[in-house]
């Protein structure tokens, strides 16, 4: 259980608020924890999880991971989420993280401003 928690607040991280910054010489300004953003565990939401026993027949204890599957699952389905909130109001794209100043430009692109 704790794998798929771990994996779906990485996937959450990904989507909203992981970003790998650069200046215009090529410098990465986004190199250590100080300007590298991550949520903390309050701003992540509480979610349940359930599974079905479908043990492994290529391994002894019949173990699997599935940290994976929250990792890969969670950009996608919040910046879908996220399209979806906003298509009433003309956004049908917007680039991770899906930060709000993101979602006010999307928004004010779609009405024909600028961002």
């Amino acid at each position: 259980e704790g794998q798929v928690h771990g994996g779906v607040a990485q996937g959450i991280a990904e989507a909203m608020y992981e970003e790998a910054v650069y200046d215009e010489s090529g410098s990465l300004l986004t190199s250590h924890m100080g300007y590298y953003r991550i949520p903390s565990a309050a701003e992540l939401p509480t979610f349940a999880t359930a599974n079905t026993v479908t043990p492994s027949s290529t391994n002894r204890l019949g173990v699997k991971g599935v940290g994976e599957a929250g990792t890969i699952a969670s950009p996608p389905a919040v910046v879908n989420a996220t399209i979806d909130a906003l298509t009433p109001l003309g956004v049908t794209h917007i680039d991770k993280p899906v930060t709000p100043e993101r979602i006010f430009n999307a928004i004010q692109q779609a009405k024909g401003g600028r961002s």
